[in-house]
């Protein structure tokens, strides 16, 4: 049974006074007795009782056009963040103040609004870093300042996460507030990544895996994977590697003459606010340009088509020309870019 959770966008049917009617809008708050959710009309509260039907439904597009390049920049990079989501997470904004930070009540927190401030010791930068998402409505300087401190108590860099407004563009206006102060407070730039996206159907398209390769499909990932990605086999990469809503790994296995079978590449399709959202594709160095990674994306693609899932996305380093060229070919597009921020040891030292 579905069951809402705050951060959601969902449409619910339920009864008001013998009249059915419809709320449509994020989920603000659910607990046993209500869910309420922020409507066009405002704040809705609704008895759990009451409700008939309860869905799930896309970010809502900010202009005309398809689903998929019409949705907004902080709303896909919510969804990244719900699909690789450490176990260690707060929220910094208005109603979690920089001093509350230092408590030991900032567990899992379902992703909302403001800085989502992330840790996961020997995780990538996705699962160490702060994603500036929305103006956290108080001055950028104070953020900064908690986001220091936060990491700093972990002994972890600090690090923040930035994006453009839309493709080759101008940077978010959260942001842009806060990018002016990165370079005097000793925050070095990473590469530029790419966030891409398409049609599910489009990408899916209607070509077999090339023959003497099979596409196995698991709900978990097992130690073969985590190697073939280059994550540690521990309880915390596997908890990450599984935190989205739910997760399918598909695994491109070359079937040899003899009956004998070897890995060739995988991918993790992760599927949270009705997207598909692809990440760790990798294909075997020695075994590129013969059609794995197509065909892994390709049936990735398939199974979100099948679930009513419209549209997919992926984050790609810009430089990895041969990943953006396949998910070129394959229908998608860029949608935005966006950036890591680690501040460089002289100055967290300085700063301590």
């Amino acid at each position: 049974m579905f069951e809402p959770q705050p951060g959601m966008r969902v449409v619910i049917r339920y009864s008001d006074g013998g009249q059915l009617t419809d709320a449509l809008g994020s989920v603000l708050a659910a607990d046993a007795d209500s869910v309420t959710v922020d409507s066009k009309r405002g704040p809705v509260r609704i008895d759990r009782s009451s409700i008939e039907l309860a869905h799930e439904i896309p970010p809502a597009p900010q202009r005309p056009g398809p689903v998929h390049s019409t949705v907004s920049t902080a709303d896909l990079r919510r969804i990244s963040a719900q699909v690789w989501l450490p176990g260690e997470t707060v929220w910094l904004n208005r109603d979690a103040v920089a001093e509350e930070l230092s408590s030991d009540e900032g567990a899992q927190s379902a992703v909302e609004s403001g800085w989502l401030l992330r840790a996961a010791p020997g995780a990538d930068a996705r699962a160490n870093s702060a994603l500036v998402l929305t103006d956290p409505q108080f001055p950028a300087e104070e953020a900064l300042g908690a986001v220091q401190k936060w990491y700093a108590d972990r002994d972890l860099h600090p690090a923040l996460q930035i994006f453009s407004a839309g493709a080759q563009g101008e940077l978010d206006s959260a942001s842009a507030q806060v990018s002016q102060l990165l370079r005097p407070a000793g925050f070095t730039p990473s590469d530029t990544w790419i966030t891409m996206t398409a049609p599910a159907r489009e990408a899916a398209g209607a070509a077999q895996p090339p023959q003497g390769l099979e596409i196995v499909q698991s709900d978990r990932a097992h130690a073969v994977h985590l190697s073939a990605w280059g994550h540690d086999d521990t309880e915390d990469v596997r908890a990450l590697v599984h935190s989205a809503p739910q997760v399918i790994i598909l695994s491109a296995v070359a079937v040899h003459p003899d009956g004998s079978k070897s890995l060739v590449g995988a991918v993790r399709l992760a599927v949270a606010s009705k997207w598909g959202w692809l990440d760790n594709l990798v294909v075997n160095p020695q075994l590129r340009r013969r059609g794995a990674g197509r065909a892994l994306v390709q049936a990735a693609a398939r199974l979100a088509a099948v679930q009513g899932i419209r549209s997919l996305g992926c984050d790609v380093p810009a430089a990895n020309e041969d990943a953006t060229a396949l998910l070129s070919s394959l229908g998608f597009a860029e949608h935005h870019r966006f950036w890591f921020a680690v501040q460089n040891d002289a100055a967290q030292n300085q700063g301590a």
